[in-house]
């Protein structure tokens, strides 16, 4: 089993981006890479956010773990061998990621209306708009509670910026922060054909 390749984030100007998606192949180390530079941005808003951090943490050592892999090995095939296998633990732990995927998309893609709208954000709001338009829906009465706590406890705008090691330059962030969504999305969504293509996991799963 391949790692992923080492590196080191100083500040959110080193967040790898996630892979382009080519012939419908995601590279799954770099998707790897992608997903642990978020994680790492996760962390960085707070012990609040542990258990957010921790799940999806679990999801990518879960991958990891059990899928032999190289530098030139496609998330999707390794999925669908799996699956022809009979068996899909791994593959459930995509599913989660790539839910979690949805929700921090979700919060930038706030974050960047406020922004080339120059309006105040208000992270309580953007983090509990995002949860509702994403994961809520999977989660039992007891995990939405504890989400709905989490996004009461975030950090103001300018704390979190200031975490992720943005010197104030906002037109910086905003433009790296963009490049980031974009790549995210088309991942995310390639992840999410996969599953319907496959009739994998129903909506309400």
């Amino acid at each position: 089993m391949a790692s992923s390749t080492q590196h080191t984030i100083v500040c959110f100007e080193d967040v790898k981006s996630f892979p382009p998606v080519v012939n419908g192949k995601i590279n799954l180390v770099s998707f790897l890479e992608a997903a642990t530079d978020l994680v790492y941005l996760v962390e960085r808003l707070g012990t609040a956010f542990a258990p957010v951090k921790f799940d999806m943490q679990g999801n990518i050592d879960r991958i990891k773990k059990n899928y032999k892999f190289d530098e030139n090995s496609c998330l999707l095939m390794l999925m669908l061998e799996e699956i022809n296998n009979g068996k899909a633990p791994v593959t459930e732990g995509v599913l989660w990621l790539n839910r979690a995927l949805l929700f921090f998309e979700l919060v930038f893609v706030d974050i960047l209306e406020n922004l080339q709208a120059k309006k105040e954000i208000n992270m309580k709001y953007v983090f509990t708009k995002a949860y509702e338009g994403s994961v809520k829906k999977y989660h039992s009465w007891v995990t939405q509670q504890l989400f709905i706590f989490i996004c009461k406890m975030s950090p103001t705008f300018a704390q979190m910026i200031k975490s992720f090691g943005v010197d104030g330059d906002i037109k910086s962030f905003e433009t790296k922060l963009a490049s980031f969504n974009i790549t995210l999305h088309l991942n995310r969504c390639k992840i999410d054909d996969f599953f319907k293509d496959n009739n994998l996991f129903s909506d309400t799963a």
